[in-house]
């Protein structure tokens, strides 16, 4: 993990509380080529995040919030509670929760 994952990490951190307020967020955390290092000043930032709700203004309104944040395009993958598919258990494993 380098230092401006790291950063990403301790942002996220930061803003829990609002982030909770705002968008109903219950957990959040990186994985893809941030996390593995692989990434390039092309990469956007995968995000998996867990909503109290699965509310579309929730969804969207964080993902303008941590585009605008970070200046770079978030991929926010939605952790459903009632189902976990492979997809989100192959995340599962790598993830960084903040």
């Amino acid at each position: 993990m380098n230092s401006y994952t790291e950063e990403i990490i301790k942002s996220l951190r930061a803003d829990k509380d609002f982030l909770a307020d705002k968008f109903g967020m219950v957990n959040i955390g990186i994985f893809g080529s941030y996390v593995s290092g692989n990434q390039n000043s092309e990469s956007d930032i995968d995000i998996l995040v867990e909503l109290k709700e699965p509310r579309f203004d929730w969804l969207a309104g964080l993902q303008l919030y941590l585009e605008k944040k970070f200046d770079k395009k978030i991929d926010l993958i939605r952790k459903s509670g009632k189902f976990k598919s492979r997809f989100i258990e192959s995340i599962e494993k790598e993830v960084i929760y903040a």
